[in-house]
């Protein structure tokens, strides 16, 4: 089956103001996107990967990046499109028109692959370390962009995320349900594919989601401040 399934997640949630997605840096930030503006982000990063990399359904992408706000959003504008997400590691990572990463001038990308430079630090309009002579820089960019994106249908049967042991389609990460669970607690130091699909779930369910960069201590003023219901869970 065919469809637009990043639209399907994120359109009923368009209008809102409701957390859906709050950050806690280990510098001391705290980012808080509602419904609306995630989505707005989704959409701009949509739109720079149509124009500037001109992204199509089944190419692969590397997602070199840990969990977090930006990582999250790039992985969703990435599948708007019916893309393959892989980790670095993965042997499709050979096969990458693009490489989204901190680290543009990592010689491990092949020569032939593009690259998306992403800085995480909250208040970065540029990226802050050294480009090289091929990446174009999220931070810089993606502002530009239009704040509607207009997706094509694409195949439920694509893969959208290339495991060292399974995949995942595009159908299968959309439709698989959870229980709703109020606003969970993340701590975000792991792989992003490993997390998007619990994330989706989540979201689906009606959930906020709250992540915790490695160093920031989950107190109990911070439960209490972000109502706090559960602890992400890998088995939930």
């Amino acid at each position: 089956m065919s469809g637009t399934f990043v639209e399907n997640l994120l359109a009923p949630h368009r209008a809102s103001a409701s957390p859906w997605l709050t950050w806690y840096g280990a510098s001391g930030e705290r980012i808080e996107l509602s419904g609306r503006v995630f989505d707005n982000w989704v959409a701009k990063s949509a739109n720079l990967l149509a124009d500037s990399f001109d992204l199509e359904e089944d190419q692969v992408v590397v997602v070199d990046l840990p969990t977090h706000w930006k990582s999250l959003v790039l992985a969703l504008a990435s599948l708007h499109h019916g893309a393959t997400l892989v980790a670095p590691s993965h042997e499709r990572a050979a096969e990458a028109v693009l490489w989204v990463t901190a680290t543009p001038t990592d010689p491990g990308i092949p020569a032939s692959c593009e690259i998306l430079a992403v800085d995480p630090a909250a208040l970065a309009l540029s990226f802050g370390g050294d480009l090289g002579p091929v990446a174009e820089d999220f931070n810089a960019s993606v502002r530009s962009f239009g704040d509607q994106f207009f997706p094509s249908s694409v195949s439920g049967a694509a893969t959208a995320i290339a495991g060292d042991e399974h995949r995942i389609d595009l159908e299968t990460l959309f439709a698989t349900s959870a229980e709703a669970k109020g606003t969970i607690l993340v701590r975000a130091g792991l792989p992003v594919l490993e997390f998007l699909p619990y994330a989706i779930a989540q979201w689906a369910a009606g959930d906020a989601l709250v992540l915790l960069e490695d160093g920031v201590e989950a107190t109990e003023r911070l439960r209490e401040g972000e109502r706090i219901t559960a602890d992400y869970s890998p088995e939930a």
